[in-house]
């Protein structure tokens, strides 16, 4: 894939990600992380606002797992 099919890639999972939960959500998020890699190893430059949203999804999961730590 070019870089532009791989952002054009990323912006679509954008879409779905906005409108899934659970375990979709955390695939969908799967997905565009490596899409934002392959993008950054072919030496593109990755849109701010997918990078925000690759780091908003982290810290989401990361929230998550505490969720299910014991007190």
């Amino acid at each position: 894939m070019t870089i532009v099919e791989l952002i054009e890639k990323a912006n679509a999972l954008e879409a779905k990600i906005a409108d899934a939960t659970g375990d979709e959500r955390y695939e969908l998020h799967q997905e565009l992380h490596r899409a934002l890699e392959n993008i950054r190893a072919k030496g593109g430059s990755v849109p701010s606002h997918l990078r925000n949203l690759d780091l908003e999804l982290v810290d989401e999961e990361v929230e998550d797992s505490f969720d299910n730590m014991p007190v």
